[in-house]
């Protein structure tokens, strides 16, 4: 495994005249070769590399109605920051029943899911999605999985969730069911918003002012929360301290 990070090492030397300390602004091509480098060293460690230490994962019943993903249940390439590593165009789909990040393994179809403590974001289909580690009471790591809305002094984040949902009839349909929660992160403070009057609550330093905009804008807070709420969030940004 070392003689491949000094071959990736030595990619980086040759192409060292391009990336001198103070240059901003380099060339496309030359900005080219340093992706196809990395790209190069990627691919040659393939199934040694750290993306690809996790567990093997596993569905779900058939008959369930719906699906466990965020989206879509189609892998697409996105980038996952894991383990220390930025791992760009990686294959992969978020469970978010499971609250897990599924990938295949290197040059096979078995899928595993990643360890959420290693994660510290990952992007699915132009969303990003951020790793908030929490210190519980038994010291033991909770790792929280939140869409990044908005990012800013208080950021806009949603707790993307389904539930198994049986049917209340014996022979009812099972479903997947979403009920997301939504935050607000306010520096080491999170707020969960269920409704217009908990929407104040973040933003209490400077509740008139957000108050009478909220009115402005006839924000209800109902059917277009998570919008209203980084609208919100974008304007509490524009207020001094």
């Amino acid at each position: 495994m070392n003689c491949l990070r000094y071959l990736f090492i030595i990619l980086i030397i040759n192409l060292s005249p391009f990336y001198t300390i103070g240059q901003i602004n380099a060339p496309a091509s030359q900005s080219i070769s340093f992706l196809n480098a990395k790209e190069f060293y990627q691919n040659i460690i393939g199934a040694n590399s750290h993306i690809y230490t996790g567990e093997a994962y596993y569905g779900y019943n058939s008959n369930i109605k719906g699906t466990p993903f965020f989206i879509s249940d189609s892998m697409k390439p996105n980038d996952i920051f894991y383990d220390g590593n930025l791992y760009q165009n990686m294959p992969l789909l978020f469970d978010i029943v499971k609250q897990k990040v599924v990938i295949t393994r290197f040059e096979n179809n078995e899928r595993i899911q990643l360890v959420n403590a290693k994660i510290k974001y990952f992007t699915y289909d132009g969303h990003k999605f951020e790793n908030f580690l929490q210190q519980t009471a038994d010291e033991n790591i909770s790792a929280n999985i939140y869409e990044v809305m908005f990012n800013g002094k208080a950021s806009v984040l949603i707790k993307r969730i389904k539930r198994i949902k049986e049917s209340i009839r014996a022979e009812g349909p099972t479903n997947f069911i979403e009920e997301d929660q939504i935050f607000v992160k306010k520096e080491n403070n999170l707020f969960e918003i269920k409704n217009k009057k908990s929407v104040l609550d973040p933003f209490a330093d400077k509740e008139k002012l957000v108050k009478s905009y909220i009115r402005k804008k006839k924000f209800r807070f109902k059917k277009n929360i998570e919008k209203e709420l980084v609208a919100t969030a974008a304007y509490y940004e524009t207020l001094k301290n």
